[in-house]
């Protein structure tokens, strides 16, 4: 792992930003919850380095909060995966591998297709017409090359699956595995002959959704996934190189 010194970290450093972010979440959530939102914000966004060791106090400085919810939001971080403590340096910003990568996607799969299955048995016709409406707006932002909207698109549209499965945890997990996949920074959407894939994809889902059918639906959002992690992992090798 490359480990950054933390010499420009602080109030006018790379926590610089904190501040910001800190500002979005101030009025919702105890003091911890505040601060875990603006780190894992900063962490997914490329704020914090990969490496970049993670001082409690200058955070602390930076967020304007004492250092109490800081470490908390610091602890939850690292049961997350997101930082790592490393021997003789101390907590530092995880570093993705392929093996992240594929653990990550091996149990988003598996979720995404229950997910499938169960919205084929109970969505309603608003439901579907949801995902149809949201799957429209994907296909105006794909002509566009507008990554920032298809992003967010992308996420209703799993989420709008989520609801119509009519099963609060299984969206509790799936929602922890979104953000998990948030680390690894660079959409695939951002390839756009993955976009173009996707948006049949997601086509495929919502009628199989729409005839009841389970096994075609789970079959088709988990091969949609399993076609998302090979991006991945191709994105990541390509960076890797990069460096």
């Amino acid at each position: 792992m490359r480990i950054h010194s933390d010499s420009r970290s602080g109030v006018n450093g790379s926590y610089s930003e904190l501040t910001t972010l800190k500002k979005l979440y101030k009025r919702d959530g105890l003091l911890s919850d505040v601060a875990y939102r603006a780190l894992r914000d900063a962490i997914t966004r490329g704020m914090l380095d990969e490496g970049e060791r993670l001082a409690d106090r200058r955070i602390a400085e930076s967020l304007e909060l004492s250092r109490t919810p800081v470490r908390e939001a610091l602890q939850r971080l690292e049961s997350e995966g997101f930082i790592r403590n490393v021997p003789r340096i101390g907590l530092v910003v995880a570093e993705v591998t392929p093996q992240d990568i594929e653990d990550i996607y091996v149990i988003r799969i598996a979720l995404e297709g229950v997910a499938a299955r169960l919205a084929a048995q109970h969505a309603s016709t608003a439901d579907i017409a949801l995902l149809k409406q949201i799957n429209e707006q994907i296909a105006v932002a794909t002509r566009k090359h507008d990554l920032q909207g298809l992003q967010s698109l992308n996420k209703q549209f799993h989420e709008a699956i989520y609801e119509a499965a009519r099963n609060p945890r299984l969206a509790t997990l799936l929602n922890t595995m979104h953000d998990m996949v948030q680390r690894l920074r660079r959409s695939t959407l951002s390839v756009p002959q993955r976009a173009d894939e996707a948006l049949k994809e997601h086509e495929m889902i919502i009628e199989a959704i729409q005839a009841r059918d389970p096994e075609r639906a789970e079959a088709l959002a988990r091969e949609h996934k399993e076609k998302a992690k090979l991006v991945r992992m191709a994105l990541y090798h390509r960076q890797a190189v990069a460096r």
